[in-house]
């Protein structure tokens, strides 16, 4: 891997971990999320249309980026939630790992593909990971609720790291971004705003300097690792290197938020971490 391609992805992780550490320090803000990531798609939007445009729009790919649409929908409520009752240091590690490993036996179970020694070795780090965080006799029930809305955003990471396979290929790689954000923010959008848009923006001013971040951070890691990946053919090497995202997002949240850190929740971060590594190395 060269040094280039090292600092790009270690740029990735730090803004992926970086957008959801804003993300908590609002609360786990839903509309806000919202404003900014549409922001962001407003922006993308004209470079879709060029696109689309020179190269035209395979429908094949459009079941995929529909499903993976929907899975993010369910996504922003759910991860939103994890961030609005308990920690970054507890919520993303779960969140991640959840992802990650389901994804791996979906792809063993369901679509038949092959998991080495060190990726099986690798969800079974990550299951024990999780069971360790989420099983602490120190947690309050609001923990509890964050640690199973982690749950499930981890559930719909899977569901839309298969969609998105299946739709890569078809259409260029901003296209497909585009669209499947534009329509998974159209989708969620009644939750987003169900007290109407204008009180909402009210009730929410105080938040919205974070907006443009969070969406830029949302948006701008795919395309870091989507650009990376078209430099290098180690594939595998990137991903894992991806992972330390959950090692920056638990330091924020330790130093900076002022969480807890238990032993507990390092251990079960430390297991997550190598497992994350394991599966993407194997």
């Amino acid at each position: 891997m060269s040094t280039m391609i090292f600092f790009l992805v270690l740029l990735a992780a730090v803004t992926h971990a970086g957008w959801n550490f804003f993300a908590k320090k609002i609360s786990g803000n839903l509309p806000t999320f919202w404003l900014g990531s549409m922001c962001i798609d407003l922006v993308l939007l004209p470079f879709t249309i060029v696109i689309i445009a020179r190269n035209g729009f395979n429908f094949q790919g459009a079941a995929p980026i529909l499903i993976s649409a929907v899975f993010h929908c369910f996504y922003y409520i759910t991860l939103f939630n994890s961030y609005k009752f308990g920690d970054i240091s507890a919520a993303y590690p779960i969140s991640r790992g959840t992802g990650v490993a389901v994804t791996a036996l979906i792809a063993v179970f369901v679509l038949k593909d092959y998991v080495s020694g060190l990726g099986w070795a690798g969800i079974i780090l990550i299951v024990s990971g999780i069971l360790t965080v989420g099983l602490s006799n120190t947690m309050t029930k609001e923990d509890i609720k964050s640690c199973l809305f982690a749950f499930l955003t981890g559930l719909t990471i899977a569901g839309y790291s298969v969609a998105d396979s299946r739709s890569a290929g078809f259409n260029h790689p901003v296209v497909s971004l585009n669209v499947m954000s534009i329509t998974s923010l159209i989708l969620v959008s009644p939750i987003a705003f169900r007290k109407g848009i204008s009180r909402t923006v009210r009730e929410n001013l105080d938040h919205l300097p974070y907006a443009p971040i969070i969406g830029l951070g949302s948006m701008g890691t795919y395309l870091i690792i989507m650009y990376a990946f078209s430099l290098s053919n180690h594939a595998s090497y990137i991903v894992a290197l991806r992972e330390c995202s959950v090692i920056i997002a638990s330091i924020l949240g330790f130093i900076v938020l002022k969480e807890k850190p238990t032993p507990q929740k390092i251990i079960g971060i430390i297991l997550i971490t190598v497992g994350l590594v394991l599966i993407k190395l194997g």
